[in-house]
């Protein structure tokens, strides 16, 4: 049986060297838990059931979360003694609001999917059913629809900002748009929506 700390050891992320991550992101994004905005694609968080303690911070690193109408989440934590553990401090008030995260941290009560997506938990609400199938539309969607160069500058932008003023993001905006202009995808985004055709991104 795996104690705490093995499980800690197991989701710590790997060095930065490893392909899958980013090698410029902050440092931030290195530690226990944190290293999800570090891999330069989308991560959805996909709730099909009960979404507590470790596994709510889990799916509050993910770049956005679809529950299931059969889906319930709590904090947990006050009700075991607990802190807001692994960042979630910093993240649900960013996700909810202030108000919105101090209740469901103090009170660590059931939150119901339909309550879960008015307050911002989750994006979308989607039946038990189809629930799968759905999220992989939505997945499949990006994967096809979508520069990928673009969701993986769009994701570092989203996440630095969070530690940036407005001006220091409009000037990093500036700078990257110039990257944007001098490259391939650029044009075969224009011209798939000029030629009302698919698109058929490179990813450079």
């Amino acid at each position: 049986m795996q104690t705490l700390q093995d499980i800690q050891s197991d989701a710590r992320a790997p060095a930065r060297s490893a392909g899958p991550f980013d090698p410029t992101a902050r440092d931030d994004f290195s530690k226990t838990y944190s290293y999800f905005p570090a891999v330069p694609k989308p991560i959805i968080a996909a709730v099909n059931g009960a979404c507590a303690g470790l596994g709510l911070v889990i799916a509050l690193y993910a770049d956005m979360r679809f529950a299931s109408d059969a889906a319930v989440f709590t904090t947990a934590f006050s009700r075991r003694g607990l802190i807001a553990e692994h960042g979630v401090s910093w993240l649900l008030p960013r996700l909810v609001g202030i108000a919105n995260a101090a209740d469901l941290l103090y009170s660590a009560r059931r939150v119901m999917p339909e309550e879960a997506r008015q307050i911002g938990l989750v994006n979308r609400v989607f039946p038990h059913q189809s629930f799968e199938d759905d999220v992989m539309a939505y997945a499949t969607m990006l994967a096809k629809e979508v520069s990928p160069r673009s969701l993986r500058e769009i994701k570092r932008e989203i996440w630095n900002a969070q530690f940036q003023g407005l001006g220091e993001a409009i000037d990093t905006a500036n700078r990257d748009m110039v990257g944007s202009f001098r490259l391939r995808g650029l044009q075969g985004g224009v011209a798939h929506y000029l030629e009302k055709r698919a698109p058929a991104f490179t990813g450079r």
